[in-house]
């Protein structure tokens, strides 16, 4: 599915409104974007995503890209030149999501973008690389992510991400730990990555819980989740799975301590689910996009570019977070691709070998591509920093003072 700036529809998950596609005429400051819009020959850049996919949906990022994307474009492209997004819709299914690499080939994308693709890590990536595409901010979920050298990431992923819950449940004095995770066999092996670290930081994994999608009762996974005497829970779910066990934590009104990925809520979630959303701490690589645009300035360019697209997912209280990995990674390949005196795949791929100190409007830490220091068994980490979170009832407050998975 091809996106050029002049098409707005979000991907294949659902559509815009109507009104955020028919607007007619448009104000000063509207001229003045379309004046400096790119206009000249298309970089073609693909997104590898499951979209309509049960239990692993992230359509949030695909949608994020998009935007993002057209905002770039309106800024001139790279050096005059507008991206056009290939974007594949991997339904979570390992097979589909070597179509999408075919796909990628096919179309003669020169770098897919905020890639995520849970079901077939390895043969992707070994597929693209060996066409000579990199991937640029994808979200790195399997061992094979972190290996591959066609992967140029700044954000540690939804993998280091659940290690820092551990972390963040660990220095609140909670050493026995649930895992509860989607019922997937590409989630079946996290318990295992995640056990020697669990250990190194002294706790235990006394529960491993498996959340089906669909299921209608869900108070029986957070039952399940307090045998053992677990005080602390590491959730590794979706934002719909995510917000389904929130109500059963509130219904039941369990005392677990929930840590978890700041991006399986938006604002509007977390304002409707009372005791879990104050009570529970959160982590991500980036800040949420409620945080503070006082200690966070970058945020305010990011909620322009989102809140031009119309669409009303990507209103600030609609958001969660994922839609800044897609927007830092468009922000990065911009910065070297405009560098670059021709813009194929090979020249991206050098560029980011040698690119440093990529500026990423202070969400995350300046980023060297190609500066790999291992977090574990994980290689290839070219940002191990991560933020403690939590919820005040109003917004998501991000502390900027960001820790390191590295430390002992």
């Amino acid at each position: 599915m091809k996106r050029t700036l002049s098409n707005r529809l979000v991907p294949a998950i659902a559509s815009l409104a109507a009104a955020g596609l028919l607007v007619s005429g448009c104000s000063s400051s509207d001229a003045e974007s379309n004046e400096s819009a790119a206009t000249g020959e298309p970089i073609k850049v693909g997104q590898i995503i499951p979209i309509e996919a049960p239990g692993i949906s992230v359509v949030s990022q695909a949608k994020g890209l998009t935007a993002s994307i057209d905002a770039y474009n309106s800024r001139g492209g790279v050096n005059g030149r507008p991206l056009e997004l290939i974007q594949c819709d991997s339904v979570g299914d390992p097979n589909k999501e070597l179509d999408c690499a075919d796909k990628m080939i096919a179309e003669g994308v020169v770098a897919t973008l905020a890639d995520f693709t849970p079901a077939s890590p390895q043969a992707v990536s070994e597929k693209l690389a060996t066409a000579g595409i990199p991937r640029i901010g994808m979200n790195p979920m399997n061992i094979a992510d972190f290996t591959a050298t066609n992967v140029y990431t700044p954000f540690a992923g939804s993998l280091l991400t659940l290690f820092g819950t551990v972390d963040t449940l660990v220095a609140d004095g909670k050493t026995k730990l649930t895992l509860m995770r989607p019922d997937l066999p590409v989630a079946a092996m996290l318990n295992q990555f995640l056990g020697p670290y669990v250990t190194s930081r002294g706790a235990q994994i006394v529960n491993e819980v498996a959340v089906g999608a669909g299921a209608t009762d869900y108070t029986q996974f957070v039952a399940a989740a307090e045998r053992n005497d677990a005080q602390g829970v590491m959730m590794a779910l979706t934002a719909t799975e995510s917000n389904q066990i929130a109500e059963a934590f509130n219904q039941l009104g369990s005392k677990l301590s929930f840590a978890l990925a700041a991006t399986g809520f938006t604002q509007t979630d977390l304002q409707n689910l009372g005791d879990f959303a104050t009570s529970s701490v959160y982590t991500s690589p980036v800040p949420a996009p409620s945080s503070s645009t006082e200690d966070f300035p970058g945020l305010e360019e990011f909620l322009a570019d989102m809140e031009a697209s119309g669409d009303s997912d990507l209103e600030r209280s609609e958001m969660n977070g994922n839609e800044i990995f897609s927007w830092l990674s468009v922000r990065a390949f911009g910065e070297v691709a405009e560098g670059l005196d021709t813009v194929s795949a090979n020249a991206v791929a050098q560029g980011f070998l040698n690119a440093k100190d990529l500026d990423m409007a202070g969400l995350v830490p300046a980023w060297t591509p190609n500066a790999f220091e291992p977090v574990g068994i994980f290689q290839r980490v070219s940002n191990s920093m991560m933020y403690r979170q939590t919820f005040d009832g109003d917004v998501v407050v991000t502390d900027p003072s960001q820790y390191d998975l590295r430390a002992k």
